[in-house]
């Protein structure tokens, strides 16, 4: 294989009315004009525009919006339920490959750069149950194209998502079961790179493994399912089904990065104000992390928490990596309440003036190899003061006093304004880390009882670099 190469992928910049969300569109791709190194190609998971008796216009508008950033022969798209008009689509897209599958002109379509070969796939057809699905002639083209692929790398787009987890839950290809178990029956047995796809208009990184067999369906790889549909389309991050749902579904507006090397691939997603949302290894190898790939999120933002928000006193031991939680509800972060910007509202108490001073929460997540690590990256998002454990040990402690913490302990000042919503960052070390099972537990203090609410997000990121 030669050089590395760099690729982008958005979807669902549609906006209705005006066909296309132009301004954070625009936003995206500014981010996405700086990076260096430049994308060699940019894939677009479909919905584009908002379509309708207009769709051709739309997308010519959509064309010379992307002219101002990039020359429209970069652009991979695949097309999206919204477009819904094949010759309108294959006509805005002359670049694409044509008819490689007889009857679909431009919409199912593959090429191959260095040792990638990237696939793209019609959503929009109708399966057994008249719902979404990748039809008979295209998963025989699918196998065919795969089977006959000897590189190293196999990366499949399409827009509506073979497993959603809840916007358009039932409204996606699970809505017909037999085409799409018959369609990641085939990208299982090739075991696939990676899928993205668009739809659901949010980030969501989740691995459809052994656990996702059936009856219908026998799967044997572990493939990520990358939902990317953050380019402009209003937000949404409904839960219907989160099983293996590594990171996400976040309701941000986002684009992603792939970087493809011999030694493997590394993806990161960034959010509208170009802060990191995610990065892991897609694919990897037995050699190094692909050279781009410096860190890995261990905790991501907006990830579900365990959560007690009864008042009591817990002492020390909730903070230890083998505490019982079972107990304790569960719910996605921003958590708290007063501010109108929480996914999940938690309680304070039964009198508004005397609210519990103390929320505790705890995390899972596990570590294959601490070695990799040079530091931890430790960013939190507290309402008022907060005090942060790894595996136990407090790591990091903010608006609040020295000494003992109890859970009557207030703290330091009220934060108002951009120090409650903003994220303070910090560096930690690794000695605290462990292969397997690691634990971050956080208590969140009030500064009085009559305060009027709380806020918490978290994130942590392993840095390799």
């Amino acid at each position: 294989m030669g050089a590395s190469f760099r690729i982008v992928i958005l979807a669902d910049s549609s906006r209705p009315s005006v066909g296309v969300n132009t301004q954070m569109l625009s936003t995206l791709l500014s981010h996405i004009k700086k990076l260096s190194p430049q994308p060699k190609f940019i894939f677009f998971a479909g919905d584009m525009v908002y379509g309708g008796a207009k769709v051709s216009e739309q997308l010519e508008d959509w064309k010379k919006l992307i002219k101002n950033y990039y020359p429209v022969t970069m652009l991979y798209p695949a097309m999206g339920s919204h477009e819904n008009n094949e010759p309108a689509f294959s006509n805005a897209f002359s670049h694409l490959p044509n008819e490689q599958l007889q009857g679909y002109k431009r919409t199912v379509y593959s090429f191959d750069y260095e040792d990638a070969r990237f696939i793209v796939l019609n959503s929009n057809r109708r399966g057994s149950k008249c719902s979404y699905a990748i039809d008979t002639k295209q998963r025989a083209w699918l196998k065919n194209t795969l089977d006959n692929s000897n590189k190293k790398y196999n990366f499949v787009f399409f827009h509506v998502p073979a497993f959603p987890t809840g916007h358009h839950y039932g409204e996606s290809l699970d809505g017909s079961p037999d085409d799409r178990n018959a369609l990641w029956s085939i990208v299982d047995h090739y075991n696939v790179t990676a899928v993205f796809v668009g739809h659901e208009h949010n980030y969501c990184r989740r691995l459809i493994d052994k656990s996702f067999t059936t009856n219908g369906l026998q799967i044997q790889n572990s493939i990520y399912q990358i939902t990317t549909g953050g380019a402009g389309s209003s937000l949404n991050a409904h839960i219907t089904n989160i099983k293996n749902a590594i990171v996400g579904p976040l309701g941000v507006n986002h684009y992603c990065i792939l970087d493809i090397n011999n030694k493997g691939v590394s993806l990161q997603a960034y959010d509208k104000e170009n802060t990191l949302i995610d990065s892991c290894s897609i694919y990897p190898s037995k050699e190094a992390p692909a050279s781009n790939n410096i860190t890995d999120i261990l905790v991501p933002m907006g990830a579900s928490w365990k959560y007690f928000d009864k008042g009591s006193n817990l002492g020390t031991s909730w903070r230890k990596v083998h505490f019982d939680d079972s107990s304790w509800p569960s719910g996605l972060a921003e958590l708290g309440y007063g501010d109108g910007g929480e996914a999940t509202v938690i309680g304070y108490g039964p009198n508004v003036y005397k609210k519990y001073i103390t929320t505790y929460f705890r995390k899972h997540f596990t570590v294959r190899d601490t070695s990799i690590y040079k530091s931890l990256i430790l960013r939190i998002q507290r309402d008022d003061g907060a005090v942060v454990y790894l595996n136990g040990k407090e790591v990091y402690r903010t608006n609040m006093p020295s000494g003992v913490i109890k859970y009557d302990t207030l703290a330091v000042k009220a934060l108002a304004g951009i120090d409650e919503a903003s994220f303070e960052k910090t560096i930690i070390d690794t000695n605290l880390l462990k292969n397997g099972d690691n634990v971050i537990a956080v208590e969140i203090h009030q500064v009085c009882p009559s305060s009027s609410d709380i806020s918490f997000n978290f994130q942590l990121i392993g840095d390799k670099s």
